[in-house]
């Protein structure tokens, strides 16, 4: 669960967000790892991993998610593909379509992680963790996905 005060985004409450799947299109990573340093992470559960991070986020706003083909007509569909990822960062490529013949947003979050100065599990995690928590606020408190999401 990424840690946040959800005040800022109180205009999410009660809103409605149908989140696709979250792919992995880094070329010079694969569904299953990603190198670091001589480490690899990942596996199948990497991009689930970020689609649970994002609908609990969202659920925490008050955010009623849905998954693909569960939510109501007309609801606005977010899409996300990592296309970077690493220890130092990622990036992902995020896409928010409407029916309302509106032109979806498609926009890029590059999020750098902080330095590494522990390598041990448990700063490891806690870093990843902030890394997390800074690419869904950075999504979430953008002005122009609020506006489609969040109006």
């Amino acid at each position: 669960m990424p840690q946040f005060d959800p005040a800022p985004l109180a205009s999410y409450h009660g809103k409605v967000l149908v989140l696709r799947g979250f792919e992995n299109v880094d070329e010079k990573t694969n569904f299953y790892s990603y190198p670091g340093k001589g480490r690899y992470y990942g596996g199948p559960v990497l991009t689930s991993y970020f689609w649970y991070c994002f609908k609990s986020a969202f659920t925490k706003l008050g955010v009623n998610v849905f998954e693909e083909g569960q939510g109501p007509s007309g609801a606005p569909t977010m899409d996300v593909k990592l296309v970077r990822i690493a220890e130092d960062g990622f990036t992902a490529n995020v896409t928010v379509a409407v029916s309302s013949g509106r032109p979806p947003l498609m926009k890029s979050y590059t999020i750098a992680g902080p330095t590494i100065t522990d390598f041990q599990k448990s700063a490891l995690e806690s870093r990843a963790y902030q890394m997390m928590t800074a690419l869904f606020w950075s999504v979430a408190s953008d002005p122009q996905f609020q506006a489609i999401v969040a109006p």
